[in-house]
């Protein structure tokens, strides 16, 4: 068997069943691939990751880790040329870790793609992707872009050199692409790198995320804000239809999105207020434990 060129790194935040599933697929889908779990929940998820999937490299942390602390934990251990990073609830499509290699082969050294909702039924599911990953849905355009979503996205060993503070630092992706960006690098999307979204999120659940990503981002800003932290407290009230705008005109170019949109717009309304005030009592009296518990 070849040597591996591209290792994926799982941050396992969820536990089971979605690490399992998610596992599962990489076998079929991408079984080229060193895969590395990095994972914060249980020991009973650990043991199953031992026992059904031997061949997985599994990093344990007893101890509490955010999803961008485990994110560098897989990084760091990666020894292959290439290390794409997707999440628990993400489930590969067949050739995406193989497409993923040709691109960086082809000089790119940030190489992405979009997202798929595959949970429909519910429309608090639409809900929660429309809020998250509105601007990644597929189809993704094909050549550079503005931005990839942090768990669909893959870094040869130049842009990681790039990013090493800033993974150490746990900092999210919107520091990474942002800091990749200015030192010159492209990020370059392929519609063929499409992974499907597969998590189900409670209302109440969906809440207390929303919450604390939104509290923990400000919380984040704070240093490099200074004294301005206090008109971002002041101007929190306009978070909700700004970033409504933003999610209608993402979901125009998607015609697939705009009944759920349509159905789903009261509660996406709350979501977007409960974010709001997260970022205001992040901005206000920074982010405390919350990035802990953002899932």
């Amino acid at each position: 068997m070849n040597e591996a060129k591209l290792s994926v790194v799982v941050a396992s935040v969820n536990g089971l069943p979605y690490l399992a599933e998610c596992l599962e697929v990489l076998e079929r889908n991408a079984p080229e691939a060193a895969v590395i779990v990095a994972d914060s929940t249980d020991e009973a998820t650990r043991a199953v990751v031992r026992e059904r999937f031997p061949r997985v490299r599994l990093l344990s942390f007893d101890e509490r880790k955010t999803v961008p602390e485990l994110r560098a934990a897989g990084v760091f251990a990666a020894e292959t040329p290439y290390v794409a990073l997707i999440e628990d609830h993400n489930l590969v499509r067949p050739d995406w870790a193989r497409t993923i290699v040709e691109e960086h082969e082809a000089g790119h050294s940030v190489v992405g793609g979009g997202v798929a909702n595959v949970e429909t039924e519910r429309i608090r599911d639409w809900a929660a992707f429309l809020i998250e990953y509105s601007a990644f849905m597929e189809p993704i355009p094909a050549g550079p872009i503005e931005g990839l979503p942090g768990m669909n996205v893959s870094y040869d060993r130049r842009a990681i050199a790039a990013i090493e503070d800033l993974l150490r630092e746990g900092r999210w992706e919107t520091w990474l692409h942002a800091r990749l960006r200015a030192e010159g690098f492209e990020l370059w999307a392929r519609p063929e790198l499409t992974v499907d979204h597969a998590k189900d999120f409670g209302f109440l659940e969906f809440v207390q995320q929303r919450f604390d990503y939104a509290r923990a981002y400000a919380g984040m800003r704070n240093p490099e804000l200074g004294w301005k932290r206090l008109l971002y407290v002041l101007g929190s009230p306009l978070l909700p239809p700004l970033i409504f705008r933003r999610l209608v005109t993402n979901v125009r170019a998607r015609p697939y999105a705009r009944r759920p949109l349509r159905d789903a717009t009261p509660l996406i309304l709350f979501y977007l207020c409960v974010w709001s005030l997260g970022e205001a009592l992040g901005y206000a009296f920074g982010g405390g434990s919350s990035l802990l518990r953002v899932r």
